[in-house]
């Protein structure tokens, strides 16, 4: 079983490199920065929905059986590529894992970042978390990666749901006890984006649980990839 792996904006691989150690019967791989959306420069996404189509094209062929986990940004873009699989009759994921973010088709809470001046868009992102400090702490640094990053944010805030036919797949719901960007309550609605079966399970911690607090996540992965429900 492959695991897919959708990071927020301004996200890489770190917080999914050990998962597969300890996901024994699980490959882990990350569609990230650098990594992820094949066909396009990964430092200017267009759209979520231009995101979603690049790794629907990169997928397409996959003959694994293979789960999806996308977290803030990562979410919208795993359920926009499922939605572009289906729509093209390609094998989907089994289970879509969404984790730090609303359901599709409610407004993002939280403040926008991508239009603001630097200074404030920095003070923002640091603020937000899950940027990596040495990013943070270096001026040359922060200046080459704020495109890339104010993009990526741009894609977040600019998308609008599309109604659709809703997934085949299980959806799994992951929230963060304290991410006031993703409640509890405002992920619940993922329910209404699949025909198959659908959990919410609460985790403690903030937007970043994914990487303060990973046990809950892996624990479900074990348990949905030992004895799956659909």
């Amino acid at each position: 079983m492959l695991l897919y792996c959708f990071p927020h904006a301004g996200g890489t691989d770190s917080p999914y490199r050990s998962w597969g150690d300890r996901l024994t019967s699980v490959e882990v791989r990350v569609l990230g920065r650098g990594a992820r959306f094949p066909g396009r420069t990964p430092s200017a996404p267009d759209s979520v929905t231009a995101l979603a189509e690049a790794c629907a094209d990169h997928l397409a062929g996959e003959r694994h059986p293979y789960l999806f986990l996308g977290h803030s940004l990562g979410a919208l873009i795993a359920f926009e590529t499922t939605r572009v699989l289906a729509a093209r009759g390609c094998r989907g994921p089994e289970v879509l894992f969404a984790t730090g973010h609303v359901a599709p088709h409610l407004p993002s809470p939280g403040p926008k970042l991508a239009a603001l001046p630097t200074a404030e868009f920095w003070a923002e992102v640091r603020a937000l978390g899950g940027t990596p400090p040495e990013l943070l702490g270096q001026a040359a640094l922060r200046e080459a990666a704020e495109p890339g990053l104010r993009a990526e944010f741009r894609a977040a805030e600019t998308y609008r749901y599309v109604p659709g036919q809703p997934l085949g797949c299980r959806i799994v719901a992951l929230a963060g006890t304290d991410d006031d960007r993703a409640p509890v309550d405002q992920c619940a609605p993922w329910r209404l984006h699949t025909t198959g079966s659908f959990e919410l399970h609460s985790v403690p911690g903030g937007h970043f649980f994914v990487a303060d607090n990973p046990d809950p996540v892996l624990e479900r992965i074990r348990q949905e990839t030992a004895s799956p429900v659909r």
